[in-house]
């Protein structure tokens, strides 16, 4: 059975780059509201996740010392 650290996918600062360039870039175009929204919302949720893991570090490694 697979482990939550098995699954875990690492965002990278140029994960949430790329995703806020998309985003402003639809933001930017005129594209439909639906393509902004979708772009904004994967750029939040990749921020916030980039957050969680940061935050899971430090605890993994506070609790290590």
């Amino acid at each position: 059975m697979p482990t939550d650290d098995d699954l875990r996918v690492e965002i990278m600062d140029a994960d949430v780059r790329a995703a806020k360039q998309d985003w402003l870039a639809a933001r930017d175009s005129g594209a439909p509201t639906s393509i902004v929204d979708a772009t904004f919302w994967l750029y939040t949720r990749l921020m916030s996740t980039q957050a969680q893991q940061i935050a899971d570090a430090f605890r993994k490694a506070r609790d290590c010392s």
